[in-house]
C-alpha cells in the first residue's frame, strides 16, 4: 500500500520545484527523476516528499544550463563535492561561450555601423611602387599565426638592432598560398628598410605592379570574408591573382583596444587575364 500522507501528486511535485509536469514525465522516462509511485493501471504519478530537494537541485542545475548527462550523474551519486566540481567545470564552458558571444555581437554591431552591409569591401585596382624589405618566411597553422608573426618579428628586429638600423615602417606579412589556407600558411613577414641595408643584410626587392586593394574593418576572425570579396572582383574586372597576397597593418593592437577598429590592407597582385593567356 502506498502512504498517500507522505506523497504528492505531480502537479503540486511541480509547482513545488518549478519542474512543469511534461519535463517531469520526461525525466521519469529517461531515469533521471522517477516517481516514488506509478498506477500501473492509470498511470498516475505520485512523488514522495523526500524527493522535492532532489527535484529542486535539478531545477537549479537545469537553469544554469548545466547538461543533462552531467545532471543525471550527479543526482545518482553526487556529494557537494562533486556538485562543485561540476559547476566549476561548467563555468569555464560558460565564460568561453561568454566571449564567443561577445565575438558575435562585435560582429553584428560593425554590420550595423557600416553604411555599405554586411560586404562592405571596395577594391580598386592600384599600381604599387616596388619597395626595400628584409624577412623572414616560416610555416604555420592558423592556432598560432600570431605567434609565428610575432616570432619573425623579434628576430628580424633583433638583426636590425645589431646593425644600429631600425626599419622604414610597419611590417607588412605576404602569404604565399593564400589560396590554399588549409594546407598550413606559407607567410613571409616582411619590414621595409633602406636600399643599402636591404643589400647589406639579405634584403630583397619586392616587387610593384598592378594589384587590387581594399580594406578590411575588423577583428581578424573574419578576414577570409574580404579575401572572398575581392577574388570575386578581380575575377568580374578581368584579372587574376599573379602574386601573394600582402597584408599591411594600419591599425591593431598597438593602436586600440577595441578589435572592431582594427584596419588591415589587403593588396594583391594582379594581372588581366589576357596576359597570361596562351597565344
Amino acid at each position: 500500500m502506498v502512504d498517500h500522507g507522505h506523497h504528492i501528486s505531480i502537479g503540486r511535485f511541480a509547482g513545488l520545484t518549478g519542474i512543469s509536469a511534461n519535463t517531469l514525465r520526461r525525466y521519469d522516462e529517461s531515469g533521471l527523476l522517477s516517481p516514488a509511485f506509478t498506477d500501473p493501471f492509470t498511470g498516475y504519478r505520485l512523488y514522495a516528499i523526500e524527493q522535492l530537494d532532489t527535484g529542486i537541485l535539478i531545477r537549479l542545475l537545469r537553469d544554469l544550463d548545466v547538461p543533462l548527462d552531467e545532471v543525471t550523474a550527479l543526482v545518482g551519486a553526487g556529494g557537494l563535492q562533486d556538485v562543485k566540481a561540476v559547476l566549476g567545470h561548467h563555468r569555464e564552458r560558460v565564460v568561453e561561450r561568454h566571449a564567443e558571444l561577445e565575438g558575435v555581437l562585435a560582429r553584428i554591431d560593425t554590420a550595423l555601423n557600416e553604411e555599405r552591409g554586411l560586404l562592405p569591401y571596395e577594391v580598386e585596382i592600384v599600381a604599387l611602387q616596388p619597395g626595400w624589405v628584409v624577412s623572414r618566411r616560416t610555416r604555420t597553422t592558423r592556432p598560432r599565426l600570431d605567434e609565428a608573426i610575432d616570432r619573425c618579428l623579434v628576430e628580424l628586429g633583433g638583426e636590425l638592432a645589431a646593425a644600429g638600423a631600425r626599419p622604414v615602417g610597419r611590417e607588412l606579412v605576404l602569404y604565399h598560398n593564400a589560396l590554399q589556407w588549409y594546407q598550413g600558411l606559407d607567410l613571409e613577414v616582411c619590414l621595409p628598410v633602406e636600399k643599402a641595408l636591404a643589400e647589406s643584410h639579405g634584403g630583397w626587392q619586392l616587387p610593384g605592379g598592378a594589384a587590387a586593394q581594399t580594406v578590411y574593418r575588423g577583428p581578424w576572425d573574419d578576414i577570409w570574408q574580404a579575401y572572398s570579396a575581392m577574388l570575386a572582383q578581380i575575377a568580374r574586372r578581368g584579372y587574376e591573382v599573379c602574386g601573394p597576397v600582402r597584408e599591411f597593418y594600419l591599425a591593431d593592437e598597438r593602436d586600440t583596444d577595441d578589435p572592431r577598429r582594427y584596419l588591415t590592407e589587403i593588396t594583391w597582385p594582379v594581372q588581366t587575364r589576357a596576359a597570361h593567356a596562351s597565344p
